[in-house]
């Protein structure tokens, strides 16, 4: 049975991760899979100890006729992330394995620059040397990133079969951000958003993940919570905001819309069509849109929006026929 090696940050909370682990635990059929973490979170040690181990791991599963997989997945993002995925496909393209660089940033063309950057065009020639055949999440990115990277295959991110509407009836008045503690998430534009909607609504109560501490008594911080608590918010809550400056194709939208959960997300993210975007950073824009919602609540959203394209059972199928396709093309 073929087996396709996920090296990234699978030991990391965050949708990258997330994505590895529904990868891995929901191979294609016909094929195994393995994990294989790159980094981890903590101090700059921590991380290039991780990247060291990783590493000597591959090389020995290279040289190891029964472990070498038939396929190293490189999981990456942009900047040091890509430059230690870089030498995961160097290692592989030497020992003649086929290598896919799965990009999930959502700045790589910043990153990258411009298409005739010199990062772009040493990136192109790196990707064409190696034989590494390139996957960006969706068509939007496609679009977006074939300027910079010549020809790219697009695939939607997956979503675990756990995920799925409640029959419960949603708090009315309950709304959620899903996200890291990170200054790009937009956690402190929500809770500005969230004190202006409360002028009108004083009930409002909102629940934020990656913050541990919360100023307000009506703003619940949970840090970050498990599999089975990430559900149950998506289950009950009445609106996913996602004010985001930038993002791949986050994993929350999709799990919202599956959920049967609407959305409201910034404008600057590539995101499924159908949903409902607002200003970037436009506060009262977005008071408004969350206002008017919960006065004549109406979750057309996620009945306007196929999301079975999304299911895991249905992205592993196509995951198995572009592995496939690699390996056909690596005779």
């Amino acid at each position: 049975m073929p087996k396709v090696l996920h090296i990234g940050p699978c030991e990391t909370p965050g949708g990258m991760a997330n994505v590895m682990r529904i990868l891995a635990k929901h191979p294609p059929e016909g094929w195994e899979a393995e994990l294989l973490s790159s980094h981890v979170s903590g101090s700059p040690w921590a991380k290039w100890r991780a990247y060291r181990k990783a590493r000597k791991t591959l090389i020995q599963m290279l040289n190891n006729e029964a472990k070498c997989p038939d396929i190293v997945h490189l999981h990456t993002a942009a900047d040091w992330s890509w430059w230690r995925k870089r030498r995961f496909a160097q290692l592989a393209h030497k020992a003649g394995v086929p290598n896919v660089v799965h990009i999930h940033s959502g700045q790589f063309d910043t990153w990258l620059g411009s298409p005739d950057s010199k990062r772009s065009r040493a990136l192109k020639h790196f990707l064409v040397d190696h034989h590494s055949q390139t996957v960006v999440l969706g068509e939007g990115w496609k679009k977006r990133l074939e300027p910079y990277l010549g020809n790219v295959h697009p695939m939607d991110n997956p979503v675990s079969l756990e995920i799925v509407p409640s029959a419960k009836e949603r708090d009315k008045l309950h709304l959620l951000l899903l996200g890291r503690n990170d200054s790009v998430k937009g956690h402190q534009f929500a809770i500005a958003v969230c004190e202006k909607v409360r002028e009108r609504f004083p009930e409002l109560k909102v629940t934020m993940t990656g913050i541990t501490s919360s100023p307000h008594d009506w703003l619940l911080a949970r840090g970050w919570v498990s599999e089975s608590e990430k559900i149950h918010l998506l289950q009950t809550a009445s609106l996913l905001m996602v004010p985001s400056t930038f993002e791949g194709q986050p994993l929350a939208i999709l799990e919202a819309l599956t959920c049967g959960l609407p959305v409201l997300a910034s404008d600057r993210i590539i995101s499924p069509k159908g949903i409902d975007n607002a200003p970037y950073q436009d506060t009262d824009s977005w008071a408004s849109f969350i206002t008017d919602f919960l006065s004549h609540p109406q979750p057309k959203t996620s009945k306007t929006i196929q999301t079975d394209v999304f299911n895991i059972e249905h992205v592993s199928s196509q995951w198995g026929l572009f592995y496939s396709t690699c390996l056909d093309s690596h005779v």
